[in-house]
């Protein structure tokens, strides 16, 4: 292994030289994962010009030999591959342009990072003014490894209070990508539309200060349409020549999804000298009024909900929390309908930003965490954890040199809308100086996460990545993820093809007669669909996806659980199981009318003792219905919540 410092990042590079030669021996084969890379330079702008180092995790449970394509700017000209063979499980590998003797300074391109044996995310920093620690910018974004047809981008300016964006377009399909941008501003309907077109693989970059047609002073939002899949990056800029104290942030382009509600871990009211903004967008297909609620760091009840405007398809607004009062730290929901939105965190010299979140994500990753890396001002990095609807969550640390497990934990006191602050200088168990990569694993509610990056060397030493849920198949591949998996698992599935904005019945056939259900989530934009499946039952589950007469079909297979849920005692008011120490347990009671039962104790997260036991004592409510009633015993292991199921008489 090579250790060594670069943009206040410890690099930990596998022995492998550099190579422009063919792919691995893998490379004929379908990549594993593939993750694409708009925005990647080197020495952009000088010597302390604008660079990319970028961090890729083998997040799978074994080896993996990972390929990365390089190609320039503007006609996408292939450069060279780099191959890393045997990545080890957890171990990540880091491409630092700057010591890459292949590219020449001022290069700028995309690349596209494939992985062949174990799935693999991406995290990219951009820097300038390293070398110059009051002038520093630092931004992050997301490898995107999910793209769509159809994207949405917030937050756009030219020129807006000292404000610049920037965005580059990657063509992740098969063919060459033609693709349409539609501009318009806040108040406004469509305005102006910019046709793109890329290569597999490449990307273009549009700067909104040579795009005729947008007024300098103006903020935008922008949706991008692709007869392939695409993705995006934005950077926002605030360092115009002469300006004290340059900053920026970036944020990931988002793509259409038939959700209805959108989350933000993060959002600040004057804290650290820094407050939040977000900007909404209607990312469906008719009309729509946003309801954001802000939820104090800790509670699971909002302290504020507000609704907006309507927002026509592709529009979008903007929202502070002003309350004189509400100084502190919050997280955000986003509900009514199908919305994109970007949260902006500025300070006097530092601005920060990310995406939000859409979808039920029971597994993420985090592949860059730190704790005073460079020294006592070095970068450390927070974590933001948000319940979708989960009520615990087990986090892991696992250290970059060697992927060794060094510390888990479980938070067993979520709520839908919360989030948590998990800062790695406040756990005694991690190393100063060090990098961590970080799992989430929750039960079936599912969880959102991001990941503040600080130094106080000087400068803008902030920046945000969201935390990356297990890669899935390519866009416009309908099925199931995981295909195969233990009782327990939440699968996720998708189907593509269906009418935009249509509603969907699905029927589920099993072991079971027939569940047929309607949806009361649309198809999105790009024709998708996605639905988030906790499955109990053994056996092979085949759901009939339909949609204004078109029909897909979908399956995934259940297996054995990997642990066993005993119910020993099932009475009215109390209960008592038995399973794996130390797991965090949930309790449902079912009542003989059909209802579950909101009495007092049942909303408890017990974790189970040194010999697996755990116990419920609930309050009884006279003048329930006599009869037999059910007790539903959930408890979760990593991603996974098997459920035991008792019956109870109520006299």
């Amino acid at each position: 292994m090579v250790r060594r410092f670069a943009i206040g990042i410890v690099l930990v590079v596998a022995a492998t030289p550099w190579s422009s030669a063919a792919h691995s021996s893998r490379a004929a084969s379908e990549p594993t994962t593939t993750v694409y890379l708009p925005n990647i330079t080197k020495m952009l702008g000088g010597p302390d010009g604008w660079q990319t180092p970028f961090i890729v995790q083998n997040v799978g449970d074994g080896p993996t030999d990972i390929t990365m394509d390089f190609y320039g700017g503007g006609e996408g000209r292939f450069f060279k591959t780099r191959t890393v063979t045997a990545v080890a499980p957890g171990t990540s590998v880091v491409h630092d342009l700057n010591g890459d003797p292949d590219l020449g300074a001022g290069w700028a391109g995309s690349v596209v990072v494939r992985s062949f044996g174990a799935p693999i995310v991406a995290v990219v920093n951009e820097h300038q003014n390293v070398r110059d620690a009051v002038r520093q910018e630092a931004l992050s974004y997301s490898g995107i490894s999910a793209g769509s047809t159809m994207l949405f981008l917030p937050y756009l300016t030219r020129s807006a209070g000292g404000w610049l964006t920037t965005f580059i377009v990657q063509n992740m399909g098969a063919s060459v990508a033609t693709a349409t941008v539609q501009f318009q501003t806040f108040e406004g309907p469509p305005m102006l539309s910019l046709p793109l077109s890329m290569a597999p693989g490449r990307s273009q970059f549009v700067d909104l200060r040579f795009t005729g047609g947008l007024a300098d002073g103006l903020e935008y939002s922008a949706v991008i349409t692709s007869d392939q899949p695409i993705g995006a990056v934005v950077n926002a800029h605030h360092d115009a020549p002469g300006m004290a104290d340059p900053m920026g942030f970036s944020y990931n382009g988002i793509p259409a999804s038939s959700a209805r509600e959108a989350d933000l871990p993060y959002f600040a009211r004057r804290v650290d000298g820094r407050s939040s903004r977000i900007v909404v967008q209607n990312a469906g297909t008719s009309a729509a009024t946003p309801t954001v609620s802000f939820y104090p760091l800790g509670s699971p009840a909002a302290l504020t909900v507000v609704s907006l405007q309507a927002l026509q398809p592709g529009m979008a607004l903007v929202y502070s929390y002003a309350a004189p009062e509400a100084a502190g730290e919050y997280s955000v929901r986003v509900t009514g309908g199908q919305f994109a939105a970007v949260s902006s965190t500025i300070g006097s010299g530092s601005a920060m930003g990310y995406a939000s979140r859409t979808g039920v994500e029971t597994r993420l990753f985090l592949p860059n965490i730190t704790r005073r890396l460079g020294g006592p001002a070095g970068w450390s990095t927070p974590i933001y954890l948000q319940s979708t609807g989960a009520r615990s969550a087990t986090v892991s640390w696992y250290r970059f040199a060697d992927g060794a497990l060094v510390f888990s934990v479980t938070y067993a006191t979520l709520r839908q809308g919360m989030s948590l602050r998990i800062d790695p200088r406040d756990l005694s168990v991690l190393a100063d100086d060090t990098q961590y990569a970080v799992v989430i694993e929750s039960d079936p509610g599912g969880v959102a996460a991001i990941v503040n990056e600080l130094n106080t060397v000087g400068g803008d030493g902030a920046m945000q990545y969201e935390a990356f849920p297990p890669p899935r198949g390519a866009f416009g591949a309908s099925g199931c993820s995981p295909a195969i998996a233990p009782a327990g698992t939440t699968y996720t599935c998708r189907v593509y093809g269906l009418n935009p904005g249509s509603t969907v019945t699905f029927t589920m056939i099993a072991a079971a007669p027939p569940f047929t259900d309607t949806s009361p989530d649309a198809v999105a934009a790009d024709g998708s669909w996605t639905l988030y499946w906790p499955a109990i039952v053994e056996g092979r589950r085949t759901i009939t996806v339909t949609a204004a007469g078109v029909s897909k079909t979908i399956d995934f297979t259940v297996t054995p659980p990997t642990f066993a849920i005993t119910i020993t005692q099932s009475r009215w008011g109390f209960v008592t199981a038995s399973t794996l120490p130390g797991l965090a347990c949930s309790l449902g009671a079912k009542l003989p009318t059909g209802t579950f039962s909101t009495a007092a104790g049942l909303d408890e997260i017990k974790i189970a003792d040194a010999s697996g036991q755990v116990s419920w004592s609930y309050a009884t409510t006279p003048g329930t219905q006599n009869g037999t009633g059910h007790h539903f015993v959930v408890c979760t292991k990593g991603s996974l919540s098997p459920e035991a199921e008792a019956a109870f008489s109520v006299p």
